[in-house]
């Protein structure tokens, strides 16, 4: 039977950026038992591993619906978040727009600070901009683990017009180029190794990278894409999946979903009208919050089994509050959000932050001879032969959600398992040496 030693958890993550805004303007979640929680810490407590941040260089140029300047997602903020990041002990993936507000594939406008600035000019600023974001960050020691060097720039990148034109790779290769190579002259300056990113949408990753590589702009270590059924209706998890492959196959970089959302209602909390309100044509899941729950399941499934490494979820705490944004007041989210509109409790679908759990070791050259049979497992006991006196073991299903444990002691040479009250599936054994983060896994097919 193969023995599996997985080195890398497959990455589980949350866009937190409005979080510290929704708090300030009187919003206040609950856990299950309605229990006031603090976010951060309550996502951290669930498992998830990584936080993406965005930041906006001047977001007080824009002014919300309610008449005041923008200040979510200013530095300010994404310093105080960064911080309550890394003290409930997740990683911090940090995604640069390069601009004071959103910039999507239709929309790259540049900040209002570098508008008019020569070409050269320009290429210092992004250098001295991004220095200047990474060393307040290290300052506070809470440097990220992937900085994404814009966000969906599909077609254009820190654009003068507000309306994207189109890459100019004359110019923009330059662009991307600088901002990436400020990343590794930090790394190398303080001994870091921040990861770097590009960030585009599934239905552009293909052709997209392909002008990126053509175009000179190849020093990064992740592809990241976003994928909303609701924006592409007709694209199914195996087209994802696929694209992933192609992405890991052809470029030989790490592939992550940096963005995602699926709509488990069609719930109002406010008067906000909600921007998502299907889940496409495609998928079959229903719009409820198991079907939430399923989606992710399934889509990290198949980021993993497509070698992909990671799948973070766009904005899951955007429940209703005083927050203002540039076009309404209280959440245009709050359907797609992980929290009831109700009474603000989580839904099942936080579950998906311990996808595979079990798999979050790091890897040791050598390990005890275990065996672990059978597999598929037909009777009803597992039988794990030679393990080390006073190891535990712990049992998840496939969302990650621990079912079982136990400790193996007296030097037992066969120890036993029952499974006999468990149905079919796939479940994932990891067994923990006594006084080591090091653990082994072992995937179960019960039939």
């Amino acid at each position: 039977m193969p023995i599996y030693l997985i080195g890398q958890c497959f990455l589980t993550g949350a866009d937190l950026s409005y979080t510290n805004e929704i708090l300030n303007e009187g919003g206040i979640y609950y856990n299950e038992n309605g229990v006031e929680v603090d976010p951060f810490e309550y996502f951290a407590d669930q498992g998830t591993k990584i936080v993406r941040l965005r930041l906006w260089h001047t977001p007080t140029n824009n002014i919300d619906f309610c008449g005041n300047p923008i200040d979510a997602s200013s530095l300010e903020d994404v310093l105080n978040a960064a911080t309550k990041v890394k003290l409930n002990g997740m990683q911090l993936k940090l995604s640069i727009h390069y601009s004071d507000y959103f910039v999507d594939p239709g929309k790259q406008k540049m900040p209002l600070a570098w508008e008019g600035l020569s070409h050269s000019v320009l290429l210092d600023s992004i250098t001295n901009y991004t220095h200047y974001v990474l060393e307040k960050l290290h300052a506070q020691n809470t440097l990220p683990e992937i900085v994404s060097v814009g966000n969906e720039t599909t077609w254009g990148f820190i654009d003068a017009t507000t309306t994207t034109d189109g890459f100019n790779w004359s110019q923009d290769a330059d662009k991307y180029n600088v901002a990436l190579s400020a990343i590794d002259s930090f790394n190398q300056t303080h001994n870091s190794n921040i990861k770097k990113a590009i960030h585009l949408t599934e239905s552009t990753a293909l052709w997209a990278t392909n002008l990126f590589m053509e175009n000179g702009v190849e020093n990064f270590d992740i592809i990241g894409i976003s994928y909303y059924p609701n924006f592409s209706p007709a694209v199914s998890l195996s087209q994802v999946g696929e694209i992933i492959n192609e992405l890991y196959t052809d470029y030989g970089k790490e592939v992550m979903v940096f963005e995602t959302g699926f709509a488990w209602s069609n719930n109002f909390a406010d008067n906000y009208n909600n921007f998502i309100g299907n889940n496409g044509t495609t998928l079959a899941y229903p719009k409820t919050p198991q079907g939430q729950k399923d989606f992710l399941i399934d889509l990290a499934e198949t980021i993993l089994q497509n070698n992909g490494t990671g799948l973070i979820y766009w904005e899951p705490s955007w429940i209703t509050s005083n927050l203002c944004d540039k076009w309404g007041q209280g959440s245009s989210y709050e359907n797609v959000a992980m929290f009831d509109t109700e009474n603000n409790q989580p839904l099942v679908s936080f579950d998906f932050f311990e996808f595979c759990e079990a798999s979050s070791s790091t890897e040791i050259q050598s390990f005890p001879n275990i065996e672990i049979y059978p597999s598929p497992l037909f009777s009803e006991e597992l039988k794990i032969q030679n393990a080390p006196n006073n190891s535990t073991w712990k049992l998840f299903d496939l969302s990650g959600k621990m079912i079982l444990n136990g400790v193996f002691k007296n030097n037992t040479p066969i120890n036993t398992i029952n499974l006999s009250t468990y149905s079919k599936g796939v479940y994932f054994l990891s067994i923990h040496l006594e006084s080591s983060e090091a653990r082994m896994v072992k995937k179960l097919i019960i039939l």
